[in-house]
């Protein structure tokens, strides 16, 4: 590949050679920001000055352009097709917040895997995923595209998406390349607030950003999207230490970094570059190789270079790295793969795929509560299925569905209809809208319609709900946020159900009737009333196209629940950002500051109700989570043992114990336990979380089975970064005692301890 590259290269012009690291907007492409649309784009690339463009335009266009570039350009070099292919292409799955509740790597790999057949044959050569950026507080929109608040499971996603799109080979015709984004701690933007600066040190970002980002370099991942934000005041865009000394240095990246929209432009927006020009020097310099839309490298890198700012050596080793994604790709002897419409009917929305987004909708549901009134009876009886969700079907998709069209998606009441026995009645009413604002309907419908507010006063939609209500024997409600409640440029500031939704749960809650709720968001939701009221709730997320049947599977009984929370819930907003790894600090609520009346009061928990003086000390009530991470029940019971550990002492960092429980299904149904394994570091040279994620596996158990399920626990499993600098990682294992909790959520574990010495 070398060769052929050098000869390539020893051949083109520097303004191919920039050409190769513009991507520019082309009019009708899918957008996701401000930027201009190019209207000459074929002119541009006539003359070479294009190398990437979105796929999100028609293909039989896409087919002309590349056209257009391979054999009228100057260097003849084919172009590199993108889109944002973030959790299905037109098979829409889960939204990646919820598939990660699965727990379950072949399930992500499998609709990664399908996503990319779909989208490989509509010209997709570089898919804009997996999003990986670690996501702690509920109120930022873009937590719907990551895998949660955990470093250890969003790297176990991170390996499991990259190998789903790229499969062994990227140039298989079914095959995109992955990108990694946001690099990096685009996740903890500052009170959630889209796009906001983020302030955090080398020990946060190594120990629980950047795991995900190094497991999806370590698989091979295609290239790498640059966050949008500042990181302690530089900007990704342009923060050489993160992009030369971290990822090209350190982890020996050799794919090409690309901005995202607009990116470049925004440094004169951050305050760190005066105009585009000397944006594009710092970007470059910074190590960032293909500008998206700002046109800043088309226009001022060859100035640079005559200038001797910019070294031609180094625009040569940018293009190349684009240069061998394209190769890699396959794209030099396949300029015109996946534009082929025989090939996309044959292998888009096929039953096969629909059965897996069915199976990945019903695996993503977590059930957050249950008092026994699911699974429903399918024998007869009557159901009210109320609320603005219930016959919703764009909604269903979630957010980042672009290429996704809302006829090819199955609504909860038809997914009801199909599942109910022949005896069952089922009523509906809409009850209340998503939300009653027009202007905030017309921000959730930015991308096209996906609700109408209904005209009628919210009292009259709360009275039909409660009339069907009252001659049912269940009510199942379907209430939460619109898709557009999340993602990009979504942040939210309540995280309550929107609207009337509340006062339509009272009225509901006031018929006496069992209350079940299918609750939809792209975030956590503060559902304390909920919590207090409802007979049972069902977190469904987004499900994609099958939403409605995977839902209706999980209410009746054909699938149990398994699925867990990869993000905390909080109980109200004041809480965020929350993370079940929380250091101790000086004061833990555990241990100190029961000295008023009525601190030693406990909750059902166990735990203290009020600390005074304690990182317990939220004076609205508890300071838990309403539901923890890793939380999720099911229909039947799992009882856990105590841990055991084969021995107690490890040495060196060849050692390896075992850690194992007992855990029994005790009760009526076969299930699937996900049993998780943390690792705590009571004393060391920094202030570690108490607990963190290190292990975890999905176990089907029937009824009245029981498993002794086992974890190796290395001494990499022991192992933290102490570096004080981004760019200089300093891995350490430190002797001492550290403890092992195995058990079903954060919250609800049993403990054993250990000793590790460096050895001889």
């Amino acid at each position: 590949m070398r060769d052929t590259l050098d000869d390539l290269l020893s051949r083109m012009s520097l303004a191919d050679k920039v050409g190769q690291l513009n991507h520019p907007n082309v009019q009708a492409a899918s957008t996701t920001g401000a930027g201009t649309a190019t209207g000459d784009i074929e002119d541009q690339i006539r003359r070479g000055d294009v190398g990437s463009l979105s796929a999100g335009i028609d293909p039989t266009r896409l087919r002309e352009l590349q056209r257009i570039a391979v054999e009228e350009s100057p260097a003849k070099i084919p172009l590199l097709f993108t889109l944002d292919v973030i959790h299905g292409h037109r098979t829409i799955f889960p939204i990646p917040l919820g598939l990660a509740c699965a727990w379950d790597m072949e399930l992500v790999r499998r609709t990664a895997r399908v996503a990319a057949t779909e989208a490989a044959a509509c010209g997709v050569a570089i898919a804009w995923a997996p999003m990986l950026d670690v996501s702690r507080d509920a109120r930022w929109g873009r937590c719907a595209e990551s895998p949660g608040e955990d470093p250890f499971l969003g790297a176990a996603f991170a390996r499991a998406m990259v190998e789903g799109y790229q499969q062994d080979d990227p140039a298989y015709p079914d095959s995109v390349l992955a990108t990694a984004k946001h690099f990096a701690g685009y996740g903890l933007a500052e009170a959630g607030r889209d796009y906001n600066a983020v302030e955090t040190g080398p020990f946060r970002m190594h120990n629980a950003v950047l795991p995900p980002f190094r497991a999806a370099v370590e698989a091979g991942v295609g290239a790498i999207m640059v966050g949008f934000h500042t990181l302690d005041g530089i900007p990704c865009t342009a923060h050489r230490e993160l992009l030369r000394d971290l990822l090209r240095s350190r982890w020996r990246f050799e794919g090409p970094t690309i901005s995202d929209y607009t990116a470049i432009l925004e440094l004169v927006h951050h305050g760190v570059a005066a105009d585009l020009k000397e944006a594009a020097y710092l970007a470059f310099t910074a190590g960032l190789d293909v500008d998206l839309v700002s046109a800043a490298y088309v226009r001022h890198l060859p100035e640079l270079v005559a200038e001797g700012r910019i070294a031609e050596r180094d625009v040569d080793a940018a293009c190349r790295r684009v240069l061998a994604a394209k190769k890699r790709l396959g794209l030099f002897d396949s300029p015109y793969r996946g534009l082929d419409e025989a090939r996309r009917r044959a292998v888009t929305l096929t039953p096969d795929n629909r059965r897996l987004a069915r199976r990945a909708a019903a695996h993503a549901c977590v059930l957050l509560k249950n008092t026994g009134v699911l699974p429903l009876r399918r024998d007869g009886g009557t159901i009210a299925l109320v609320g603005p969700l219930a016959d919703s079907r764009a909604n269903m998709q979630g957010t980042w569905a672009v290429a996704a069209r809302a006829e090819d998606s199955v609504t909860v009441l038809e997914g009801l209809r199909a599942a109910a026995g022949k005896g069952a009645r089922i009523l509906h009413a809409r009850g209340a809208n998503i939300v009653d604002d027009p202007d905030l309907a017309a921000r959730l419908n930015v991308f096209g319609e996906t609700f109408a507010i209904d005209p009628r006063p919210p009292e009259a939609m709360i009275a039909e709900a409660v009339e069907i209500a009252r001659q049912a024997d269940v009510i199942v409600a379907c209430v939460g946020e619109g898709k557009e409640h999340s993602g990009e440029s979504s942040t939210r500031s309540e995280l309550g159900l929107p609207g009337n939704q509340p006062r339509l749960l009272e009225a509901l809650h006031e018929t006496g009737k069992p209350l079940v709720l299918v609750t939809m968001s792209g975030r956590p939701l503060a559902l304390e009333w909920e919590d207090r009221h409802a007979g049972a709730i069902l977190h469904a997320w987004f499900g994609g196209s099958e939403a409605g049947h995977g839902i209706a599977d999980v209410l009746f009984g054909k699938v149990n629940p398994s699925g867990k929370l990869p993000m905390s819930f909080p109980r109200g907003v004041g809480q965020c950002p929350i993370t079940y790894a929380e250091a101790p600090t000086g004061r833990p609520a555990g241990r100190i500051g029961i000295d008023v009346k009525g601190d030693a009061e406990l909750d059902a928990h166990g735990r203290h109700v009020f600390r005074k003086f304690t990182t317990a000390c939220r004076l609205e009530g508890p300071s838990t989570p309403l539901y923890p991470f890793g939380h999720g029940l099911g229909y039947s019971a799992f009882v856990y043992g105590g841990v055991e550990l084969d021995r107690d002492l490890l040495c060196g960092k060849g050692d390896v114990l075992t850690a194992s429980v007992t855990v029994r299904n005790a009760g009526s149904l076969a299930g699937e336990e996900i049993v998780q394994l943390y690792i705590g570091d009571p004393v060391a040279s920094r202030s570690r979380p108490i607990r963190e994620l290190k292990g975890f596996q999905k176990i089907p158990l029937q009824p009245g089975e029981e498993r002794r399920v086992s974890f190796r626990i290395a001494a990499t499993d022991l192992t933290f970064d102490r570096s004080t600098r981004l760019g200089e990682p300093e891995p350490v294992i430190e002797p001492g005692q550290f403890v092992v909790e195995i058990g079903p959520n954060a919250r609800d574990l049993a403990a054993a301890s250990f000793e590790w010495r460096a050895g001889a």
